[in-house]
């Protein structure tokens, strides 16, 4: 009887409802109840098939087409190249450090025992100065040492985070990137980068590889000049000329829209095939000019509607994602397919969080304010002829410091993300009839900006009740 095992890129994470399996090559994750759980764990060592009208048999096929289970001939000699990887020095003469078991906190099933995705804004500095930023640039503290980052490596990994997405300000600014990508990877993460691309150069992109970081994505946030527009062009074709992974990450505002479909018509001819769409968000730290900004670039209900119809039609050609600020777009899909999907909307200190350059940790990067107000107490909202009182506000703060406390500690008890992580909690307004409403969760940052509440909804989506205002 032919007799199969655990794919080696596999790393398999207890969790409240079961457990969740990360292809580490594949980028795919699996989340499983108890019963195939505990099957999966079972298959770290060579095992037959499970017998016809087992419980499991339905799975054997599924998993070893997505690659999680391999015959045990190639499972046994991947283990066996495990085995005597162990002990064995990196070329720079580090020992070669796998995960350690971890009995986590296993979370509730809504909160995870550990983020998916760890995002790690390496440093605050930057070589560009875009409007719409939202890094704050007066984070309190000098930035995360080397020596610190690698601690943290260590920690997320023994938690089996599964991927790190390093980025900035601009994260080729800081000179130890390529070791601390380096040293994510050998510890068993998945490294992923986002950058300007103003930076990149041909020796970049060979350290980027030798670091083994899976995927670049490259902003393209309107570029300004057209010098810098001609820079980006050619940052994202020396990316897709090397052996990583490319994305674009494709900010879509008001005045993109109307060229939208000749940028992807462009991006697609340069040979890219993954485009992730972005929402213009509001300023995480409330400024004027942020305000200002914001006022000028948000997407209105009739201007998302627009988005949907253009990226339909490109399903297909391109490989399009979305943010979870746009997960109301799919407002028409069946719940269960959603779920089905890994489609969780807003996420935000229940499946990822931040970790800035100082050591703060917050939910997202856009719920990062310390106090969620302006040098004078109160939130900017440029929609209305009043300011919103500091009082009214709903404002998930930091969770702590990563220099002061444990990052394991600091997610387990979620200190001031209790809202976000109540599952009894839902859109509001408009938002409370929707049938993906607990798959979207709404943009809580738009829903904070707008009404000072996390849970106001989010009046721009076209699914949005008709005449809905603030729930505050």
């Amino acid at each position: 009887m032919e007799a199969w095992q655990l794919a080696e890129a596999v790393t398999l994470r207890p969790e409240a409802f079961g457990g969740m399996a990360f292809h580490r090559e594949r980028g795919i994750t699996l989340e499983v109840d108890a019963e195939a759980y505990r099957f999966l764990c079972t298959c770290r060592e060579p095992r037959p098939l499970p017998p016809p009208g087992h419980p499991a048999a339905r799975l054997v096929p599924q998993l070893a087409r997505l690659g999680f289970l391999a015959p045990a001939e190639d499972g046994r000699k991947a283990e066996d190249g495990r085995k005597a990887e162990d002990g064995r020095k990196a070329e720079d003469g580090r020992e070669q450090v796998q995960p350690v078991p971890h009995a986590p906190w296993l979370g509730d099933g809504v909160t995870l025992s550990a983020p998916e995705t760890v995002h790690l804004a390496i440093t605050a500095r930057c070589n560009l100065s875009c409007p719409g930023c939202y890094v704050p640039r007066f984070d309190a503290g000098p930035e995360l040492t080397t020596a610190e980052l690698h601690g943290l490596v260590d920690q997320w990994a023994q938690m089996h985070v599964f991927q790190l997405a390093v980025g900035g300000g601009e994260p080729l600014l800081r000179e130890d990137l390529f070791d601390v990508l380096a040293y994510a990877r050998e510890r068993g993460i998945v490294p992923n980068l986002t950058t300007n691309g103003m930076l990149l150069t041909p020796d970049v992109l060979r350290r980027l590889e030798w670091a083994g970081v899976a995927r670049v994505n490259l902003s393209w946030n309107g570029p300004g000049g057209g010098g810098q527009r001609r820079a980006v062009a050619q940052a994202l074709r020396m990316l897709l000329d090397s052996a990583l992974q490319v994305g674009v990450n494709l900010l879509v505002t008001p005045a993109l829209l109307p060229g939208l479909p000749r940028l992807l018509a462009r991006l697609h001819a340069l040979g890219v095939r993954r485009v992730t769409i972005l929402r213009p968000k509001p300023p995480a730290i409330p400024s004027e000019a942020g305000a200002v900004w914001y006022a000028a670039n948000r997407l209105r209900r009739a201007d998302l509607l627009r988005l949907r119809a253009i990226m339909d039609s490109w399903q297909g050609v391109l490989a399009l994602e979305v943010d979870s600020a746009l997960v109301g777009l799919m407002g028409d899909a069946d719940p269960a397919t959603l779920r089905w999907r890994g489609i969780h909307g807003c996420a935000a200190g229940r499946r990822m969080c931040t970790v800035w350059p100082a050591g703060r940790v917050t939910p997202c990067s856009f719920l990062a304010g310390p106090s969620g107000s302006d040098p004078s107490g109160q939130t900017l909202n440029p929609h209305s002829a009043f300011r919103i009182p500091q009082s009214q506000i709903r404002n998930p703060k930091s969770a702590g410091d990563v220099r002061q406390v444990d990052f394991a500690e600091l997610w387990a008890r979620g200190e001031n993300w209790n809202a976000l992580r109540d599952p009894t909690r839902q859109p509001q307004g408009g938002c409370a009839g929707c049938k993906i409403a607990s798959q979207c969760g709404g943009a809580r940052c738009v829903a904070r900006y707008e009404c000072g509440d996390l849970f106001a909804g989010d009046a721009e989506c076209p699914h949005f009740g008709k005449g809905a205002t603030c729930a505050s």
